[in-house]
């Protein structure tokens, strides 16, 4: 669909995060906020005033995009943040070959996409990708994937937390991130309202290439993954794979694909989709699964997330 055409997607008025929040998301964090030496590293980052040093770099060297500057891709934010219910962050557009988004800050988040990734995706894709990052907003995550990105980059010389507790609390950091991307993923569903489109998008962000796209496969990507998950048949391959993603703050692309595409295929999708979902007035009455611990509307007789009778 262009940007001149009227769009029919879906709005979801005071959506809950809990509507589409990942379980592995919310038992990562519970862990997270148990590692010694976290609240250090907030007050450091709050203290630094890491998100206003950021801010006034983009300001300076970015384009700051809004009705009047790069219309048609503020076209797109806005709908995605309509979808989500999102009050509206800052976006900002970075010079760089690298294809990547990231949402940044505390108290005024803002999201940047980088020109790699604008001229590797069409509109609907670009779409799918402003919704994962706002998925980030709507999901609380923002706090804590900016420590995420502060260890990627400065962590020893803003907080010189040493020995163990410094590998515990970057392992622990970096596994929630990586958990917290399937929730954000789950919001980009939402907003594009068609796994196709997002599945192409992973696909293209994995590949690198738009030139070559008409003659790759989402199935055979997706049969990727599987082929992925049967390498663990080796300890030594699990080995293998535990070095590769034990310091990544993203999910393996073909593993995020085929998670994307079973939930689409759930019933708690498609119960968002038709427009019963738990909402932010009811956010303080959420009961929980006894079954998975998911939290779950009064109004819910099965589980969203395990399908399994709650009332029991």
């Amino acid at each position: 669909m262009s940007s001149s055409e009227t769009s029919t997607r879906r709005r979801f008025p005071r959506l809950c995060s809990s509507a589409f929040e990942h379980p592995a998301d919310r038992q990562a964090l519970e862990a997270l906020r148990k590692i010694p030496g976290l609240d250090k590293l907030v007050r450091k980052m709050l203290e630094l005033g890491w998100e206003k040093i950021m801010r006034v770099q983009l300001l300076g060297s970015a384009v700051h995009i809004t009705p009047k500057q790069c219309p048609r891709v503020y076209k797109l934010f806005k709908e995605a943040c309509e979808i989500l219910d999102v009050h509206e962050p800052d976006l900002f557009l970075a010079s760089s070959p690298i294809v990547n988004a990231y949402t940044f800050g505390v108290e005024r988040p803002f999201i940047v996409i980088q020109s790699g990734l604008v001229d590797l995706l069409d509109d609907q894709e670009l779409m799918a990708v402003l919704g994962h990052e706002l998925g980030h907003v709507k999901a609380g995550h923002v706090l804590y994937r900016s420590l995420a990105m502060m260890i990627i980059t400065v962590f020893d010389m803003v907080v010189p937390i040493r020995g163990l507790a410094n590998i515990a609390l970057q392992i622990a950091l970096f596994d929630w991130s990586r958990k917290s991307e399937m929730t954000a993923d789950r919001a980009e569903l939402l907003v594009d309202q068609d796994v196709s489109i997002c599945l192409n998008a992973h696909m293209k962000l994995s590949a690198g290439s738009k030139t070559v796209f008409e003659q790759m496969s989402c199935q055979e990507f997706l049969k990727q993954a599987d082929s992925y998950e049967e390498m663990d048949y080796s300890t030594l391959n699990k080995v293998y794979k535990l070095m590769q993603e034990l310091f990544k703050s993203h999910p393996i692309p073909v593993f995020r694909a085929k998670e994307i595409k079973a939930w689409s295929e759930t019933k708690a999708f498609k119960e968002i989709m038709a427009g019963r979902y738990p909402t932010t007035d009811q956010e303080v009455t959420l009961r929980v699964c006894p079954h998975c611990t998911s939290k779950i509307a009064p109004s819910f007789f099965f589980c969203p997330d395990c399908g399994k009778n709650v009332r029991i």
